[in-house]
């Protein structure tokens, strides 16, 4: 059925989407990540009060994150407020419970006006560098098979951090790795399994460009847009909260890598044809299909194909297996035994040159990157790792 503006049947299907939304995203994303956005994302699932709030807003903007990010950046300047009391980030220490609820809805309450307006206008922007692991990962199954320089582009860059991934350090389970120079960023990555690790800390190989590509590039000379980048840290995560500070004041003081503002869909073609050289491409994405639509993510992959025609390009890729799955028929194929494990991300690499298709799964991850699962064979279908896993703390 269509939606259409002022429909009631329609703004009762959207109702009742958001509401599965709402407890999808607590039931995938935040179990034993966030007791505080699980419990949120339950009790909002209830809410109509709350679900008019989000419905007040463009569909695409109808966004778990967003909320939680639009509330995060406002209480950055409430810190004594109720609701920041649960919150880490903002120095809470109280723990889940039944006064969650009525703080969360009380702060938006009194906040309507200023969350209405960032719902409307802003778009979420995440950069969680420690999906750099992933990316080390990809990077070190292309360096075998095309040895040599690369050239690095980030689609759905945001602020471009990923980009400047051989500046950081790493503990990868039990092994280490240090940046070329001193870093002030340590990437942490607990391993599960007993597959091996050791291509995750590989040598990083020669990259000779770097280029972001993203809708709304974050402009990090503004402070604006780096409270912006902050309010989606999760609650509990201060940690990751100082990294972020860290890996932002690097890029500012370093040469950061350039983000250009486009379309995944329909830019990143010529946007690689714009780079210099012939050497090969590798084009890493984190999360990027789940802000497509179908003919988006096959849009996407024919830019891949369509950049092919001119330069080897390597897509490697940290995103929901089941997304995957649906991007291409080479990959259908590769993410088939995992499709419908979506609260875990596969992590993966296909390789595209004249007369050469290469597709390969390396990994099973949290979509955060606080564990991953490296594959013990080459059509691993991961049957040995839980369904259900939890982040330790």
């Amino acid at each position: 059925m269509t939606e259409r503006p002022g429909d009631p049947a329609g703004d009762g299907i959207a109702v009742q989407r958001l509401r599965f939304l709402f407890r999808l995203f607590a039931g995938t994303q935040c179990r034993g990540r966030s007791p505080v956005y699980e419990a949120l994302s339950e009790g909002i699932a209830a809410d109509d009060g709350l679900l008019d709030l989000l419905m007040a807003t463009p569909g695409g903007q109808r966004r778990p994150s967003l909320l939680f990010a639009a509330v995060n950046l406002l209480l950055a300047s409430d810190p004594d407020s109720e609701l920041a009391g649960y919150y880490p980030v903002h120095g809470g220490r109280r723990p889940v419970d039944g006064q969650l609820m009525p703080a969360f809805a009380a702060f938006c309450d009194a906040h309507r006006d200023e969350l209405t307006r960032l719902l409307r206008t802003r778009s979420t922007q995440t950069n969680e560098i420690r999906r750099c692991v992933a990316l080390r990962l990809g990077l070190d199954h292309v360096r075998r098979r095309w040895p040599g320089p690369l050239a690095l582009v980030e689609a759905g860059a945001s602020a471009g951090l990923n980009l400047l991934l051989d500046r950081y350090r790493y503990r990868v389970g039990d092994q280490e790795a240090a940046a070329a120079g001193a870093s002030p960023v340590t990437i942490t990555c607990e391993v599960r399994g007993s597959g091996t690790v050791s291509p995750l800390l590989g040598p990083m190989p020669e990259i000779t460009s770097r280029l972001g590509i993203d809708e709304y590039p974050v402009n990090l000379a503004d402070p604006q847009a780096r409270a912006w980048l902050e309010a989606f840290i999760w609650p509990e995560q201060a940690g990751d909260l100082a990294v972020l500070r860290a890996a932002v004041d690097l890029a500012v003081s370093a040469d950061a890598a350039p983000v250009a503002c486009g379309d995944a869909t329909t830019d990143t073609a010529w946007l690689i044809d714009e780079l210099p050289g012939h050497e090969p491409v590798v084009v890493f994405s984190a999360s990027l299909l789940s802000y497509l639509s179908a003919s988006g993510r096959e849009a996407f992959a024919g830019q891949l194909r369509q950049a092919a025609r001119h330069r080897p390009v390597a897509w490697i890729f940290a995103e929901a297996p089941g997304l995957v799955a649906a991007t291409d028929p080479d990959l259908a194929r590769l993410a088939a035994p995992v499709a419908t494990r979506n609260a875990q991300y596969l992590v993966g690499a296909s390789l595209h040159a004249p007369g050469e298709r290469d597709v390969a799964s390396l990994a099973l991850a949290d979509p955060y990157l606080r564990w991953i699962a490296p594959a013990r064979r080459p059509s691993d279908d991961f049957q040995w790792l839980p369904e259900v896993t939890t982040s330790r703390r």
